[in-house]
């Protein structure tokens, strides 16, 4: 899987990022907006993005992912979220979008063969975020995201694809 030490996710594409250093600043910039504020665009986007700034962070994928049953959560994002994220991606490709996870970062995992992310919840059942979100790009489009750490080791805060096919 390829890493990325850039800052490219926050200005186009999607991303899971889960590192509360990477998060923290999009909250005092005005970046952050309920996922039932995102659900709402399916009636109508609005003209312009409603941040300021290119990166668009998403609070409440969590707590659906971690309530529905796995199969149900799963499909709530294919059937939901990815057209929403199809549709933002071609009417603002300058701006990222960025789904705030609080998780233990131990909680994703990447299925080596396929290149999926996985998302272990805590009573111990796994969501298949990449598949319900992007779809079959993530096999070939998911990279890690990663920043500098505080001892100078590279840390991982999240996942990214690019585009949704």
């Amino acid at each position: 899987m390829e890493t990325i030490s850039n800052t490219v996710w926050q200005r186009k594409g999607s991303s899971v990022i889960f590192d509360k250093a990477s998060l923290g600043e999009f909250i005092p910039n005005g970046a952050m907006i309920s996922l039932r504020h995102l659900l709402s665009w399916s009636q109508g986007f609005p003209d312009d993005p409603p941040v300021t700034g290119h990166t668009i962070l998403v609070s409440g994928l969590e707590a659906i992912v971690e309530t529905m049953e796995p199969t149900a959560a799963e499909a709530f994002l294919a059937r939901t979220v990815r057209p929403l994220l199809k549709n933002l991606q071609n009417r603002w490709p300058a701006c990222g979008v960025v789904f705030g996870f609080s998780s233990h970062p131990n909680a994703f995992e990447v299925s080596l063969l396929e290149e999926e992310l996985l998302f272990r919840r805590r009573d111990r059942k796994t969501v298949r975020l990449s598949d319900g979100l992007w779809d079959g790009s993530a096999a070939f489009d998911l990279k890690r995201v990663n920043r500098q750490g505080e001892n100078g080791g590279e840390v991982t805060v999240g996942y990214y694809v690019d585009r949704i096919s």
